[in-house]
């Protein structure tokens, strides 16, 4: 954060000064109720109704308390000041929009239900040589993290590229509330967190919210074949729009997709310009993920010729779909980060890709936050593995079974192991692995056991 006096801010939260010094040098701020405290010089944001725990927050004294609560309820808190406010999330969201405006610099929203993480990283990787950049932490992209990465932004930073997570309706509009980015981003809209969304549409609904939550003046960027992005309604939507995909109708279009060792190859188009482009990671998908990636760093100012070239030293991320040595020779596609019906299709079409010639087994664990969705969306999923070249398929969970028989109902003809033994699965697996298998282990990184099966079926280093 930028060190501010406090002075400078009372002002800003419409509050009064209760005692403490008004030269005060403010170096961080957090919600009490939210956010851990990191260091001396905090301003602690305390609603009414919502608990201090001042022994959790002693050792980093002195710090300033901005609350709605009486005199009596504070009388014994400690601290270096206190201001008192009206309204305590008024004052906090006062204080936000004002830290936001210090800094004119391009912010960029990722959403999408798959390849949020991905652009993130591809983008802060082009961006890195000629900029100081603030990023979300791996996927840690929950709505009460925004704050907490908003004040990571001082006058060093160039620009920052922010992943917004959803859960539920509301998020994409608590996030750009925080960030007000300049660059919005929505990579591509699946099935995914109808357990709070409830249908498809509601899903779509929330996505939709970075449309409005990007500045004005601002830039979409866009998936141009995404059939769930195009019921989107841009209505309404003043700044600029680019579209990224393989029709011939994107702003930024990848043709020729040629899969080589460690990555793909393709052809960039744009503005009647080409460059041949090289990828590390494999799936059509993280052609996209390139193209949003290139497409904003361009928009920020970095010549497109460099912004390819850097993206050849782009290091793919831990298990997302990360190709290793197995045991007995075997190839093992580590997809364990996260799992929804969008990804295991593309991950899919990576095994059946890398998977020519070879034996294809399929090791799928449960996907969550489907609601009461799940067993019509393991339904199209088993259909959709029918279709496949899959040879093996081992469904891991309480879930998949069903899925299993909707494959075998649509006339899967390969193997089928369906268990919820751990233990189980893996004797299976390193049964049939060998030189002429190859696995994909698809899950989230909420299934620890499956992510640990994983581990265990490659070559130890």
């Amino acid at each position: 954060m930028k060190p501010l006096p406090l002075k400078e801010l009372i002002g800003v939260m419409n509050g009064e000064v209760v005692y403490g010094d008004e030269n005060f040098v403010v170096k961080d701020a957090m919600v009490s109720h939210l956010h851990r405290i990191k260091e001396k010089h905090t301003l602690i944001f305390l609603k009414k109704r919502k608990a201090f725990h001042s022994d959790k927050v002693k050792r980093y004294s002195p710090y300033v308390i901005v609350t709605d609560k009486s005199d009596e309820e504070m009388k014994d808190i400690e601290a270096a000041g206190m201001i008192r406010v009206q309204d305590a999330d008024d004052a906090f969201w006062a204080f936000t929009r004002y830290y936001r405006q210090l800094f004119e610099l391009p912010i960029v929203a990722v959403t999408g239900t798959c390849g949020k993480t991905t652009t993130k990283e591809m983008l802060s990787h082009l961006l890195s040589s000629t900029h100081s950049i603030q990023s979300t932490i791996r996927s840690r992209n929950a709505t009460r993290k925004s704050f907490q990465y908003l004040m990571r932004i001082d006058e060093n930073t160039d620009a920052a590229v922010f992943e917004t997570g959803l859960n539920g309706p509301g998020n994409l509009h608590y996030h750009c509330k925080v960030f007000q980015p300049t660059i919005g981003i929505i990579t591509t809209i699946g099935v995914d967190h109808l357990d709070k969304c409830r249908t498809l549409n509601g899903y779509i609904k929330a996505k939709s919210e970075i449309v409005s939550g990007v500045r004005k003046g601002g830039t979409l960027i866009l998936n141009s074949e995404d059939e769930n992005t195009k019921k989107i309604s841009l209505t309404g939507f003043t700044g600029d729009i680019i579209y990224c995909g393989t029709s011939e109708s994107a702003d930024y279009r990848a043709s020729d997709i040629v899969y080589k060792k460690n990555g793909m190859s393709f052809t960039l188009h744009h503005k009647e310009k080409t460059y041949r482009t090289y990828l590390p990671g494999y799936g059509e998908h993280q052609i996209y993920n390139a193209l949003f990636a290139l497409a904003a760093a361009h928009k920020i100012g970095l010549n497109l010729k460099k912004a390819v070239i850097r993206l050849r030293a782009f290091e793919n991320l831990e298990r997302h779909l990360q190709v290793e040595e197995g045991i007995n020779a075997s190839v093992i596609i580590d997809d364990t980060w996260s799992s929804n019906p969008t990804s295991v299709a593309a991950a899919i079409q990576v095994l059946e890709t890398l998977g020519n010639n070879k034996k294809n087994a399929l090791l799928l664990g449960d996907i969550a936050y489907l609601g009461s969705h799940v067993r019509e969306i393991y339904h199209d999923l088993g259909k959709l593995i029918a279709s496949t070249k899959i040879d093996i398929l081992i469904a891991v969970g309480e879930n998949t079974k069903h899925l299993a028989d909707q494959a075998k109902k649509y006339g899967f003809k390969g193997k089928v192991f369906t268990t919820a033994s751990t233990a189980l699965v893996k004797e299976y697996v390193e049964n049939l692995l060998d030189e002429k298998t190859i696995l994909l282990v698809k899950g989230s990184m909420m299934d620890t056991e499956l992510i640990g099966l994983a581990k265990s079926f490659k070559m130890k280093e």
